[in-house]
């Protein structure tokens, strides 16, 4: 359904200030030892990927909504901190708790710059462009302390995207060499950048998409394996950088990787060969798949795209159902909840792709032309 949901978000590089917005991901704190506990083990033991009954509807989850001063706003941290860029392309935030606005500059010789990433705890991270010999240069940025932004480096040679940000300050995403346009590296940085390393095989492209507050990173890769197979992959970074590819899911469907859990589950969404979104999928090393079909009344196709999903696993995402009014319908999922309609504090549900989530349930949407914060009544 071309139009209504966009099937792959995070696989796509985030845009520049001329393209406007898209939807992202980052953790809070958690126990280093949970996450470990619950993805060492018997990784390269193919993971189950049985059907889970679906839950369905089960009711609506009440907000208020708020318009945000951020023009293109891309990223929502706790206590309603949003961050983005304004229409004179420079980095700023904007807190919902104190209603303090923000603008971070850019950096020496910088052109225009975007904040695209936030912690939980309110660490932010983005790019900033540079004149390079033929064109613009993205370089990787964050805040360090009460210093203005930081660039990962100067150099011209490789061109960035920020994916996410955790509260340790550690940033991932990915980098282009500027000669190899698509040939991405998916990139850690703490200290310093480093390229995260593909399982064995010949892989065209890497890309790290989110991080958890452990420091285990989750990203995807493609190119051919060690058995020569073209493929698509999950792909599941440590601390130390050692890999896991995660196994394929049953009859030819791929799953769309979005967000990393403090307990170390996988949050993503199947697509079948037509592109089509249809389930909420969810992993982990110790039990492998779980998979919730799209909520449908009546059996009709229904597409469904996962946003985003909170430090806990709470999902954020949105179905298209022709048959149901209004069609497009954002919602919150978690396995004791079921699917809940986001609707404002009048009941009408908002038709809109949400962008975000926070650990309060916080959500960052666009109404119309403009990005609001939805909260929720209780």
């Amino acid at each position: 359904m071309p139009g209504r949901l966009s099937t792959v978000p995070r696989l796509a590089r985030r845009p520049s200030p001329a393209r406007g917005p898209a939807p992202r991901r980052r953790r809070r704190a958690a126990p280093g030892a949970l996450v470990a506990l619950v993805l060492v083990g018997a990784l390269a033991t193919p993971a189950r990927a049985d059907a889970t009954p679906a839950t369905g509807w089960t009711g609506t989850a009440c907000g208020t909504l708020t318009r945000v001063p951020v023009p293109f706003a891309l990223d929502l941290g706790n206590d309603g901190f949003v961050v983005g860029y304004d229409t004179r392309l420079r980095t700023m935030s904007w807190h919902a708790a104190t209603g303090d606005t923000r603008w971070y500059g850019g950096i020496e010789g910088g052109l225009r710059s975007e904040l695209t990433a936030v912690s939980p705890g309110g660490r932010v991270a983005g790019v900033a462009h540079v004149r390079g010999e033929r064109y613009e240069i993205a370089k990787a940025v964050r805040v360090d302390g009460p210093l203005p932004l930081v660039p990962v480096d100067r150099s011209p040679s490789r061109y960035d995207s920020v994916r996410a940000v955790n509260d340790a300050n550690t940033v991932v995403g990915a980098s282009d060499p500027v000669g190899s346009p698509g040939r991405t590296e998916a990139f850690v940085w703490a200290d310093q950048r480093r390229v995260l390393a593909p399982p064995p095989g010949a892989w065209s492209s890497t890309e790290a998409l989110a991080i958890n507050a452990s420091g285990w990173v989750l990203g995807w890769g493609a190119g051919t394996d060690a058995t020569g197979s073209f493929r698509r992959q999950v792909l599941l970074w440590s601390p130390t950088g050692a890999v896991t590819a995660l196994p394929p899911l049953a009859d030819g469907a791929q799953l769309v990787p979005v967000a990393l859990a403090d307990d170390g589950r996988v949050i993503g969404y199947r697509t079948r060969s037509d592109g089509r979104g249809d389930a909420v999928v969810t992993w982990t090393a110790a039990g492998g798949y779980v998979v919730v079909p799209a909520p449908t009344p009546d059996g009709s196709p229904v597409e469904l795209q996962v946003s985003d999903a909170d430090a806990d696993g709470t999902v954020l995402g949105a179905t298209y159902d022709a048959r149901a009014t209004p069609p497009l319908r954002p919602f919150l999922y978690d396995a004791h909840s079921g699917f809940r309609l986001l609707v404002d504090q009048d009941g009408t549900a908002l038709p809109t792709v949400p962008q975000a989530v926070n650990d309060g349930h916080q959500t960052l949407l666009r109404v119309g032309a403009h990005p609001h914060l939805w909260t929720p009544c209780d």
